[in-house]
């Protein structure tokens, strides 16, 4: 295996661990704040999932393009703007009025950089 291959191989497995405790952080916070926003747990955790699908593949892409121009603390602020107004629409479609539906997005994903950030 090249070195190219062995990092490829690396990246791939960081990012689908880095995947796995998103959806987890994400849904259980979505559903233990949802009743504070007038969400269901349920449709709250969905919504996070779903988001947390939709955007971690190209958040994960972004970093390591921005990585390069920016230093690490402004890449990770960047990306998670991404994430963050990338997933607030699927609380919106959850129920919840825009202005709640951001302020979702930002507490679900604010706790999993949290996490992520005490795991390294």
């Amino acid at each position: 295996m090249t070195p190219f291959a062995r990092y490829e191989a690396r990246v791939r497995e960081g990012q689908l661990g880095a995947w796995g405790t998103t959806l987890l952080v994400e849904g259980l916070v979505a559903a233990l704040i949802a009743r504070l926003f007038g969400l269901a747990p349920s449709r709250a955790a969905r919504a996070a999932i779903a988001g947390s699908l939709t955007t971690h593949p190209f958040v994960w892409w972004a970093y390591f393009q921005l990585i390069h121009t920016y230093d690490y603390w402004t890449t990770l602020a960047l990306i998670e703007c991404i994430a963050v107004f990338g997933e607030t629409p699927f609380y919106r479609l959850a129920g919840a009025p825009w202005h709640r539906a951001l302020l979702i997005s930002l507490i679900v994903n604010a706790s999993s950089v949290l996490v992520g950030l005490w795991v390294l």
